[in-house]
């Protein structure tokens, strides 16, 4: 699974906190600099077998939480299937 990412305006340099899950699997957290201008792509590598149908596909871009609550920079979730062909994506209603 592959997302593109584009971090865009100003601001302080950081650091982010990426979270993803798929189901009741929840994946673990990685870092991601921030800093304008910054494009890159984010990897899922996940098992087949949670590709169950009506299941939901979620990734969260978080900042903060060292000192205060976390505040959600980004987020977005997926409906999840098996196609002929390997995984699907399909935006969640």
């Amino acid at each position: 699974m592959r997302i593109p990412v584009r971090i865009e305006g100003e601001g302080e340099r950081g650091e982010a906190t990426l979270h993803y899950s798929i189901g009741s699997f929840s994946g673990r957290d990685t870092t991601l600099p921030l800093r304008e201008g910054l494009q890159t792509t984010l990897r899922f590598h996940i098992p087949l077998e949670l590709f169950r149908a009506h299941e939901r596909f979620a990734v969260e871009i978080l900042a903060g939480g060292a000192a205060g609550p976390e505040k959600i920079l980004w987020a977005k979730r997926w409906e999840v299937g098996l196609g002929r062909l390997g995984p699907l994506l399909r935006a969640d209603s």
